[in-house]
């Protein structure tokens, strides 16, 4: 199953901007951004259940388990600020959990709506039965209705490389 993957980079400022005229050539990125993705195998050994990576699967079946994995480098001379990468996740599959969580320098969000809007627990409306009324609220989203991961990295030094990742089960 091949796939083709979108990845959105915002990028905040590596230092304050100032108005410049415009250059007939463009700026190199501060970041750099690559997507792998692998396959998750497990097995049980001595009774205890043991994870392999298979990297760039050529081949997978309904339940398998993939890791999308992202690893954003700064690549200036210097610190970046408020990156943001956005992740959809592969049609034919479903969010599966293990999102890198929220760190020290950055925040972990989810989308519900194809990436239109972010927030930690999306939010969905249903109508429900209660006391033989029917009532509309607001629940959790299950995750299996994710849509898109997103990291927004608060700053990123010189030179420096994180690895991002999520699970997706294939349908």
């Amino acid at each position: 199953m091949k796939k083709l993957m979108t990845i959105v980079v915002l990028l905040g400022s590596a230092s304050a901007q100032t108005a410049t005229p415009a250059k007939t050539t463009p700026a190199t990125p501060p970041v750099k951004v690559s997507l792998a993705q692998d396959g998750i195998k497990t097995a049980t050994v001595n009774g205890k259940a043991v994870e392999t990576v298979v990297p760039s699967p050529k081949t997978v079946l309904p339940g398998d388990v993939l890791r999308e994995e992202v690893t954003v480098t700064n690549v200036s001379t210097k610190v970046v600020r408020n990156s943001v990468i956005s992740v959809p996740v592969p049609k034919g599959t479903v969010y599966a959990g293990n999102a890198t969580p929220t760190g020290d320098r950055w925040n972990t969000v989810y989308s519900i709506d194809g990436g239109k809007t972010f927030t930690a627990t999306p939010m969905k409306t249903v109508t429900v039965t209660e006391n033989g009324k029917s009532v509309t609220k607001q629940v959790a989203a299950p995750a299996n209705e994710y849509t898109n991961v997103r990291w927004v990295i608060a700053q990123l030094a010189a030179d420096e490389s994180l690895k991002l990742s999520f699970r997706v089960r294939v349908n």
